[in-house]
């Protein structure tokens, strides 16, 4: 038996084939990530944001930034990504998640809606042409 500790307590893994066990770690990860994520947005999202990024985000930005993670709490677990989650459970009886991996790619999702390239009208340059 293999146990796990995450945001929402120990989570046990059935050891008896490790061919299943990313299977089962699969659906923690994303419990823990959600846990992470809600706990980011009902909490002090904006002010994560300015120490994060030293950059403070447009309402506009916020709400794109929430829906984002919203997206992600339900989308899949990069195997990749969380490699090494992966490895050490199958490698150890008890993993503590470390909460790195995760703000990672938390950050990532909410610099792609906050660090977005400028759009320009057509006829718009970026430099003047002299």
């Amino acid at each position: 038996m293999k146990m796990v500790k995450t945001a929402n307590g120990i989570k046990k893994i059935d050891d008896w084939n490790p061919d299943l066990i990313p299977g089962q770690l699969k659906p923690i990860l994303q419990q823990h990530r959600a846990t992470l994520v809600n706990k980011l947005i009902q909490g002090e999202l904006n002010t994560y944001i300015d120490y994060k990024f030293s950059s403070r985000a447009s309402v506009g930005q916020l709400e794109k930034i929430r829906n984002s993670l919203d997206l992600l709490k339900d989308d899949g677990i990069d195997p990749v990504l969380y490699g090494p989650i992966f490895q050490a459970v199958l490698h150890n009886d008890f993993t503590n998640l470390d909460n790195a991996l995760f703000y990672r790619e938390i950050d990532a999702t909410i610099s792609t809606r906050l660090l977005r390239p400028h759009t320009f009208e057509k006829g718009q340059h970026m430099f003047s042409q002299q």
